[in-house]
């Protein structure tokens, strides 16, 4: 996990003026956020907990009041690392056989969802949105919009749009690998963005 990133996620929350990590930086065992004055304490403390759990940690929220010359609130949480979310995109495997096309995403080194595909592109990028979807931990399987490839310079690069749960959120990656990784990877650092 890279702290500096938890820190500015934490950061980018609405309401959020501070967010302080306890213990190691690579493994904190406790957050301290400061809210501003007037902002809802249970939503944030919410998305607290929605970014901790995709940075692979679990936590339970407390709230102290501070009284100042302005009212505001301190959630805190002690943090562990969880056998959740896992932190990024290992591999997108396909596989071809008689029967048809599978495909298996897999994260770190534990986690990994298998998706049935039909043999055209499209259908592959939907088997590999699937899979990837599951492994992140997805709400629902995302739908996709767009899947644009582009050369850019001296890279060529895949975005991808897609629609998870009423949400429209985008993704980037440069190739680096097949097709199916680096739509994998765009797929990640979409659902990465909420």
């Amino acid at each position: 996990m890279a702290v500096g990133m938890l820190r500015d996620d934490l950061l980018s929350l609405p309401g959020v003026e501070s967010a302080d990590l306890d213990g190691d930086e690579l493994a904190p065992n406790g957050v301290r956020v400061r809210l501003a004055p007037g902002t809802d304490v249970g939503a944030v403390g919410e998305e607290v907990r929605r970014v901790l759990a995709l940075h692979g940690l679990r936590s339970e929220v407390g709230v102290e009041s501070m009284v100042g010359e302005d009212t505001a609130a301190t959630v805190s949480t002690p943090a562990a690392a969880i056998d959740g979310p896992p932190l990024a995109l290992q591999s997108i495997r396909v596989e071809e056989s008689r029967d048809g096309v599978v495909v298996e995403a897999t994260a770190g080194d534990r986690t990994s969802e298998v998706r049935a595909a039909g043999r055209s592109d499209p259908a592959l990028d939907q088997a590999v949105v699937g899979a990837v979807a599951a492994v992140a931990g997805a709400r629902s399987v995302p739908l996709i919009r767009s899947v644009d490839v582009r050369d850019l310079g001296e890279a060529r690069v895949v975005t991808v749009m897609i629609d998870e749960g009423g949400d429209r959120l985008v993704g980037s990656a440069v190739f680096d690998g097949g097709r199916a990784y680096a739509v994998g990877r765009a797929v990640w650092a979409a659902l990465s963005s909420r």
